[in-house]
């Protein structure tokens, strides 16, 4: 009891010397004012997010243009595969002139070219139709296949699978494993990339990716799911109206849509296709142009508007600071408030990103915190300013990331979702900084504002070379796309080089001063090209010879290893920072006046 006594004792000295100090009386009254101002209700005060995980789908495919090594077994997945090749390969019906169906599907699958495998993807939180994710290519039990290098897999269609046993209630199916497929969610296509290791494992060529091969065939919105004491039609609705006025998509936005032959259009637009499926058992509900729609007192589905299409962490970090009642009397104090706080390096962040949550009408307010004297506030600005479709920003950005390193991921993120031409053209100059990690995330964001058409172009085209740029470097990808990037002028090999690449190609002095000799070498017979010294002619001599992206980083990699080349090489990759990262190191960058950046 006399301890009780004595703590509420200290507590009333504390107090009381809290309210006879003017300044810590000063304190506690500002921090009243402040928690006053910002409370405003948000949707995140109503609702969390959900529905963050991936989709797994699951295919049966056909991978051909491989060197003898292929194999279909004798199984479940075969015949899958022939009913589909019955239906879908060749002119009509599969059958090639004079010859069964059944005999030229059998051909198709006996051929050693041609290959059986299981394909899988998964298809992430929020995608929308015709967004890209990688596949994974694997063998199934009982195949004979050796190696999956050089093969393409043909178009092959994603499904959802459940075990009998998941969704019965017949006790005497309890351990049934039989799958049974589900409805297409997507599908998948493309050259497959093997072996890309350290050739240390022996199963390393039974396995392969398809980077961006996979493509949705539906839309996967984010759920917003109401708090208990939140769950009400009444408001679920209030919450999809708010976002649906406050997100609206670019109508003139370009979707991003897979590129399908006219067979594979065809394929999927007959019989039970992906399209009509979909149509019906979309759960979303949702049309085109909604942002969020209330499917239940509990639930609302939440559409990734498409500025917001390569940051999904910032639009629900944003949305959820989004005022659930604009016409609520005290937006307006709020609204001051968040004018004040943009301006302290303490609270910059969490301010512009309240602000963008009101709109465009913050976008003046946002352009004073560019003519701060701190680095994070007009970083916290320009970024907010390109979420919100103004390129007011964009030269901040572009300073910003060659001034801090721990701006460079999402400064030249913000500007990539821009898209605008001053973005595009702010990003090329970036490209061309002295600083190799702001070179790699700018080309990085640039290759993401390539619409489908252009990236099943860039898959093809993996040699980029940008000579204006000063000092010579070379990058090269080791996820997503195939792509080697190769900065200023000059890289050359050394003189003398000899190398094996990959298991099929050999590289030797040729018959002239400055010239090389590459080789392909395989069980058909040997081809060859005359190349000079320069590493992008190499280059272009090794994909002539169908040398395979697994070939070309072998090469690029014993050539650095082996110091032959008279330029760094080195992985194409960006710094990844955390938004906790990125508010300590922000908050402790010293003032620095604002100063035009040299050297690009």
């Amino acid at each position: 009891m006399l301890r009780n006594m004595g703590a509420l004792a200290l507590c009333g000295f504390l107090l009381t010397g809290c309210f006879t100090d003017p300044h810590k009386q000063k304190q506690i009254q500002e921090e009243n004012e402040k928690a006053r101002d910002l409370n405003i209700r948000t949707v995140g005060d109503v609702s969390d997010f959900g529905n963050g995980g991936p989709l797994q789908v699951h295919g049966v495919g056909l991978v051909t243009g491989l060197a003898g090594t292929g194999h279909c077994p004798d199984n479940e997945y075969r015949t899958l595969l022939e009913g589909y090749l019955l239906k879908n390969t060749g002119p009509r019906g599969g059958h090639l002139p004079n010859v069964a169906p059944e005999t030229s599907v059998r051909r198709i699958l006996d051929n050693p070219n041609n290959c059986l495998v299981i394909v899988s993807g998964q298809i992430p939180a929020g995608a929308r139709k015709g967004d890209r994710f990688d596949v994974d290519i694997k063998l199934p039990e009982g195949s004979k296949a050796s190696s999956l290098a050089g093969g393409y897999l043909h178009l092959s269609i994603l499904r959802v699978y459940e075990a009998v046993a998941n969704i019965t209630n017949n006790p005497n199916r309890s351990m049934d494993g039989r799958l049974l497929p589900g409805h297409i969610f997507g599908d998948a296509k493309g050259p497959l990339v093997v072996a890309f290791g350290d050739d240390v494992d022996p199963h390393e060529f039974k396995r392969a990716k398809v980077w961006l091969g996979g493509a949705s065939r539906i839309a996967r919105p984010y759920h917003l799911s109401l708090r208990k004491d939140e769950k009400s039609l009444s408001v679920a609705n209030n919450v999809a109206r708010r976002i649906n006025f406050m997100y609206q998509d670019d109508p003139k936005a370009g979707k991003l849509h897979a590129d399908y032959t006219d067979r594979e259009s065809q394929i999927l637009l007959e019989g039970a296709i992906a399209n009509q499926l979909n149509q019906r058992n979309d759960p979303s509900g949702m049309s085109d142009r909604e942002m969020a729609r209330a499917v239940s007192a509990e639930i609302v589905n939440v559409r990734v508007p498409q500025a917001y299409r390569y940051n999904h962490d910032r639009f629900l970090s944003v949305s959820s600071l989004t005022p659930i009642d604009n016409n609520d009397p005290g937006i307006v104090r709020y609204r001051k408030r968040l004018e004040k706080l943009l301006l302290d390096p303490r609270d910059t962040l969490a301010a512009a990103m309240r602000l963008e949550a009101l709109g465009r009408d913050s976008i003046p307010l946002l352009k004073a915190g560019l003519n701060s004297d701190h680095p994070f506030v007009r970083f916290a600005s320009a970024e907010a300013l390109a979420y919100l479709g103004s390129p007011a920003g964009a030269e901040a950005l572009g300073q910003l990331a060659q001034q801090h390193p721990v701006f460079i991921k999402h400064a030249t993120t913000a500007l990539a979702n821009l898209g605008e031409t001053t973005c595009r053209d702010k990003l090329a100059e970036l490209m061309l900084c002295d600083d190799p990690a702001v070179r790699c995330a700018a080309f990085y964001a640039l290759s993401l504002l390539l619409d489908e058409l252009e990236q099943e172009v860039q898959q093809r085209k993996r040699l980029h070379r940008f000579p204006q740029a000063s000092g010579s470097m070379i990058y090269f990808a080791v996820s997503k796309r195939p792509q080697v990037v190769i900065f200023g002028r000059g890289p050359v090999l050394a003189p003398g080089t000899r190398m094996l690449v990959g298991k099929d190609y050999t590289l030797a002095p040729g018959p002239n001063a400055g010239e090389f000799l590459v080789k392909r070498i395989t069980p058909q017979g040997e081809q060859k090209r005359i190349s000079t010294n320069r590493l992008d002619d190499i280059l272009v001599s090794l994909t002539e010879l169908r040398a395979a992206y697994p070939d070309i980083v072998d090469f690029l990699t014993k050539a650095n290893q082996q110091k032959l080349v008279n330029s760094p090489i080195s992985t194409w990759s960006t710094p990844d920072v955390t938004l906790q990262t990125l508010l300590d190191t922000g908050r402790q960058m010293p003032p620095t006046p604002r100063r035009a950046v040299g050297g690009i």
